[in-house]
């Protein structure tokens, strides 16, 4: 796990600092935005931190596939199944067009495309009446939809302080890799490894200096990252 660790830590790294070194002052790719009630930055800082850990996760993806092409294949579905959050999420970063309605739509195609190539869906919640929804194939669908766009806009909703959304994601995937591990999940303690070292990589950046945001691109993908590792953890024990 230190290999996955390190290489998507890495990555990152470079990745980020390449974003903050060309990105321009005064470019598309800032955040000129300084008046939301979540923004504690003074003057614009570039928004595409997602990218470097986007890359980053992908390279440990690339690492648990040399470990284990069984896992490695799984992994690389769930990062298929990201592309669309994650592509949607940086247009908005770099061209500004797409509404939150758009965002959110392609994050539920996101999460839609987990359901049916991993079986990620929520099929108990111990909530009455739910549970009765969940237990059909198309409500487990709506339910895990709705769930997984949720908990990507709230990641969305706290970039913009300084380590703030970063360092709630690494915590999250922590916990959900502490509690793979506890169970023997090989799959979602690797993706939960290589996740938090892409955004230890990011974080080394954008805390406490602030030089650079996960903008909708990352904070998307995080949310539907973290979102769906809680649900195979769930769905796979």
């Amino acid at each position: 796990m230190l290999i996955i660790l390190l290489t998507a830590f890495v990555v990152s790294l470079i990745v980020t600092l390449l974003m903050v070194r060309n990105a321009k002052a005064g470019s598309c790719v800032h955040d000129h935005d300084l008046s939301g009630p979540q923004k504690f930055h003074t003057a614009p800082v570039a928004r595409i931190g997602g990218i470097g850990i986007f890359v980053g996760t992908l390279a440990g993806v690339v690492a648990i596939f040399w470990r284990d092409a069984a896992i490695g294949r799984l992994a690389a579905l769930l990062m298929l199944c990201a592309v669309p959050t994650f592509v949607s999420g940086l247009t908005e970063d770099l061209t500004k067009t797409q509404s939150p309605r758009r965002r959110l739509f392609f994050t539920a195609v996101s999460a839609a495309l987990a359901v049916f190539l991993l079986d990620g869906a929520i099929r108990r919640t111990d909530i009455p009446g739910l549970d009765w929804l969940v237990a059909t194939t198309a409500g487990a669908a709506i339910v895990t939809v709705f769930v997984v766009a949720g908990v990507a806009n709230s990641i969305n909703i706290i970039d913009g302080f300084n380590g703030l959304a970063s360092m709630c994601t690494v915590l999250m995937m922590a916990s959900i890799g502490y509690v793979a591990f506890q169970v023997n999940d090989s799959l979602v303690l690797a993706l939960a490894v290589a996740g938090a070292g892409a955004v230890l990589g990011f974080f080394v950046w954008n805390f406490p200096a602030g030089l650079i945001f996960l903008g909708d691109g990352g904070a998307y993908f995080l949310g539907f990252y973290v979102a769906e590792l809680a649900i195979l953890l769930l769905q796979r024990n």
